[in-house]
C-alpha cells in the first residue's frame, strides 16, 4: 500500500437528514434505523474516539476495521455518520454482511441450543427486510456455509439419491449419524436439526462431492464482490472487514481474498479508510470503546496478495489502541501470583514508556489520569470480579490462567484481552 496526501475536500454539506436519502430505497427507514443504532451505542457504550486531522470519508472509499464483537459494524457506522441531532453529517457505508443473516428461519438457526418451541416460533421471523434498512448487503462466506445448506446444495446439483459414503468423509458421516449406504436425501430426513445447522459444512465433503459444489459457489461469490465493486464505481463507500468474521480467540485472524480482489477489480485503485477499535472491558460501569481512525491512503496496486494482506494488517493493527485493559490481562495470566498496587504501577510505568518508543497506538485514558488513580479503580473492579483478593495489602491472583477467551465471563474477556496484546505489543517487559 502507497500513502497520498490526503486531498483537501469539500466543506459543504447536504440539508438532508441522510445525506444521500435520494439514492436508494426506503430512505426514511434508514434513517430511523441509524438513529435507533446512535442512541443505543450511546446508551450501553462509552466511545472514545480519536479522528485525523480533516476527517471525513470521501466517495468511493473502502473501510477497513478489525472485527471482535457483533456490535463493531453498528458502532463503526454511528461514527462514520457523525449524526448532529436529527441529521447525519455524512453518509451510511454499505456493509458486507454473512449471507446467512438474510435466509429464511435464522433466527431459528442462531437461536438452536435454545428451548425449541422458542427456537421454532423464532424460525418464522425473516430478518431479510431489516438489513437493507442499515444497508447491509450479503457477502458468502465459508464458515457459515451450514452443514445442512452444503447438503442441501448437493440435492440442487442432482445427489438426493446418491449414497452418503460418496458424498461426505468419516467425520461427517460421524456427525450425520446416519449408515455411509443410506441415500442423502434420507440422511437429511433423519438428521437432527443441530446436527445440520453446524457450521463449516463444506468440510465435511469429500473431494469430489466439494468439486460439484465449487463452480457455483466461486459463482455467487464472485457476483456478490461485483455487486460491491459497483458501489464503489458509483462513489459509494463500502465497509469490509479484512478478517472475514470475529475473531474468536482474540488474535487477529487471516486476512480474507475479498478485499483484496475489490481493490483489484476496480477501474481505479481504491482510497481504504482504516479503522481501529478495542473494547476496554475490564472496567467498571458502561463498556469503553476505543477507536482510532488513521488517514486514509491508495490501495498500492503493485503488491501482489501475500504483501497486500501483510501491510493491510498492519495498518489496522498499528491504529488499535492499547488499554488499561489488555496490560491488566495480561499481568493477571503472566505476572506474579500475588503482587502489591506499587509493583503493578512499576510494570505498567515500564511498559508504556517502551509502547511509545515503539509507535504504538494508545488509549488517551493513559494521558488524561495519573496512573495510579487507573490503577486503583481498575484493581476494585477486578476484586469485585473476584479475578483477584485483596490479602493484607497483597493482591492475590484468582483470576483462571486456563480460562477460555472469549466474550461470556470477565475471566474469558481476560484470555482474550491477552490474546489481542500478543498481536498488538508481542515484546513487553516481564512482569
Amino acid at each position: 500500500m502507497q500513502r497520498h496526501a490526503v486531498p483537501v475536500l469539500p466543506t459543504t454539506r447536504s440539508r438532508h437528514w441522510l445525506p444521500d436519502a435520494g439514492l436508494d430505497a426506503h430512505p426514511a427507514g434508514s434513517w430511523l434505523l441509524e438513529m435507533g443504532f446512535d442512541l443505543w451505542i450511546r446508551a450501553f457504550y462509552r466511545r472514545d474516539i480519536a479522528f485525523p486531522p480533516g476527517f471525513h470519508v470521501g466517495p468511493g472509499t473502502l473501510i477497513a476495521s478489525n472485527h471482535q464483537r457483533d456490535v463493531d459494524g453498528p458502532m463503526l457506522g454511528t461514527i462514520l455518520v457523525q449524526r448532529r441531532g436529527l441529521r447525519f453529517q455524512w453518509p451510511l457505508p454499505f456493509f458486507a454482511t454473512r449471507e446467512d443473516l438474510f435466509r429464511p428461519g435464522i433466527l431459528s438457526r442462531l437461536t438452536v441450543h435454545w428451548p425449541r418451541p422458542l427456537s421454532a416460533l423464532l424460525g418464522h421471523l425473516s430478518l431479510a427486510w431489516f438489513f437493507p434498512l442499515g444497508r447491509a448487503e450479503p457477502m458468502r462466506r465459508v464458515r457459515e456455509f451450514t452443514l445442512g445448506e452444503t447438503l442441501r446444495a448437493l440435492c440442487d446439483a442432482g445427489c438426493e439419491s446418491m449414497q452418503c459414503a460418496t458424498l461426505l468423509n468419516p467425520r461427517g458421516l460421524r456427525e450425520l449419524g446416519g449408515g455411509g449406504n443410506a441415500s442423502l436425501g434420507d440422511c437429511i430426513a433423519r438428521a437432527p436439526v443441530e446436527t445440520l445447522e453446524a457450521w463449516w459444512g463444506l468440510r465435511r465433503l469429500t473431494l469430489p462431492a466439494f468439486e460439484r459444489l465449487a463452480p457455483a459457489f466461486r459463482d455467487a461469490i464472485a457476483a456478490q464482490l461485483a455487486h460491491f465493486v459497483q458501489r464503489l464505481e458509483h462513489g459509494r463507500c463500502v465497509y469490509f472487514a479484512p478478517e472475514g468474521t470475529i475473531s474468536m480467540d482474540g488474535h487477529f485472524g487471516r486476512t480474507r481474498a475479498g478485499f483484496f480482489r475489490l481493490c483489484r477489480a476496480t477501474s481505479t485503485p481504491p482510497w481504504i479508510q482504516p479503522m481501529s477499535l478495542s473494547y476496554d472491558s475490564l472496567a467498571a460501569g458502561r463498556t469503553r470503546v476505543v477507536v482510532r481512525i488513521g488517514p486514509r491512503l491508495r490501495a498500492d496496486p503493485s503488491l501482489d496478495r501475500r504483501a497486500f494482506d501483510a501491510a493491510l494488517r498492519h495498518l489496522i493493527l498499528s491504529h488499535e489502541p492499547i488499554t488499561p485493559s489488555h496490560l491488566l490481562a495480561h499481568y493477571l495470566l503472566h505476572g506474579p501470583s500475588a503482587f502489591t498496587r506499587g509493583e503493578l504501577v512499576d510494570w505498567l510505568t515500564r511498559c508504556l514508556a517502551q509502547l511509545r518508543a515503539d509507535g504504538a497506538s494508545l488509549d488517551p485514558l493513559w494521558a488524561r489520569q495519573p496512573l495510579a488513580q487507573t490503577v486503583v479503580q481498575r484493581l476494585h473492579w477486578l476484586a469485585r470480579k473476584r479475578l483477584v483478593a485483596n490479602e493484607d495489602k497483597r493482591f492475590q491472583v484468582t483470576c483462571p490462567r486456563n480460562a477460555a477467551p472469549g466474550w461470556e465471563s470477565p475471566a474469558n474477556i481476560v484470555r482474550y484481552l491477552d490474546n489481542r496484546l500478543a498481536d498488538l505489543a508481542p515484546g513487553l517487559p516481564s512482569c
